[in-house]
């Protein structure tokens, strides 16, 4: 009996991940001889962290890491990578290449399917639209173009609104950070700060939401009712111009511009309109250009008055 014991015991340690490890094991139809990449993001862009050819349809990736980190795998030519909240734990991947089923042991991985699983339904709706509003956009099918977007937009806004949902009634969820990722601009400081303080100690260590959290301190500087965050820059002339050098404590406008945008340039004559009269009353306006190109920049200030 004790020796059965011992074998049992071997045996289930033999399918158990170390608590210091993780093992994605890939298991694909139609994969053979493709490449498997895992990645990170850095700097906005797509670094790689373990790569993997797959052979008979099987391969593995391995290692270790501390926390919660969202990264992604890519797998062969497709056009995008599939996204997976790796942590110590194992994982399972099946499906093809272009329709990727990620499963785990873990819990972080679990809510992600599931968020993905509830609003999916509403992001392969908007992406088919994308699509249609490209093809009517191509034939100048203006009628189809606007009735598609109309569409397109009400969507949005359900997509939104859902997403707003979830993060609400999911403070534990790891897919409450990421669904809050993509509609936190959204919000206001008391919405945005409530909805990152309900959230559990675990999911907090998403690079995400420490992303967000910054955001947050750098929006309540700029609360309305709040004194302004002075800074300066280059005038035409060469000088430094702050923005304490020109408010006069009544009413100052920050225009940010750039002589490649449009409907900045359109608006330019309006504004120096505006200026002219209102100035005697206090009212000032600081453009802050975001040009590179100085040339473009002076003759555009030239050009629109």
């Amino acid at each position: 009996m004790r020796n059965l014991m011992i074998i049992l015991c071997i045996a289930i340690a033999g399918c158990t991940v170390e608590p210091d490890s993780y093992r994605i094991n890939i298991h694909m139809e139609g994969a053979r001889g493709q490449w498997v990449k895992l990645l990170k993001r850095i700097d906005r862009q797509y670094v790689t962290v373990d790569s993997v050819l797959i052979g008979d349809e099987a391969a593995e990736l391995t290692g270790s890491l501390e926390g919660l980190q969202l990264m992604y795998l890519w797998f062969g030519d497709q056009p995008g990578p599939a996204e997976i909240l790796l942590e110590n734990a194992g994982y399972k991947v099946t499906g093809t290449p272009a329709d990727p089923v990620i499963d785990s042991d873990g819990q972080a991985q679990a809510d992600l399917n599931s968020y993905q699983d509830y609003i999916a339904p509403v992001n392969n709706r908007l992406e088919e639209l994308g699509n249609l509003i490209r093809q009517a956009s191509e034939s100048d099918d203006t009628a189809t173009v606007n009735t598609l977007r109309e569409e397109y937009s009400a969507l949005y806004t359900k997509r939104f609104t859902m997403d707003s949902a979830y993060v609400a009634g999911n403070p534990g969820s790891c897919a409450s950070v990421l669904a809050l990722r993509g509609i936190y601009y959204d919000y206001d400081v008391p919405a945005l700060e409530a909805a990152l303080g309900a959230m559990e100690p675990r999911v907090r260590q998403l690079e995400a939401y420490e992303h967000m959290a910054g955001i947050l301190e750098r929006m309540k500087t700029v609360e309305v009712g709040r004194p302004y965050t002075d800074f300066g820059l280059e005038t035409p002339d060469g000088e430094l111009l702050k923005v304490s050098d020109i408010h006069n404590g009544q009413v100052l406008l920050i225009d940010f511009w750039a002589s490649w945008c449009g409907p900045c340039r359109r608006a330019n004559p309006e504004l120096v309109q505006i200026y002219r009269e209102y100035k005697d009353r206090g009212f000032e306006i600081l453009g802050v250009s975001l040009d590179r190109d100085r040339e473009r920049w002076l003759e555009a200030i030239e050009d629109d008055g």
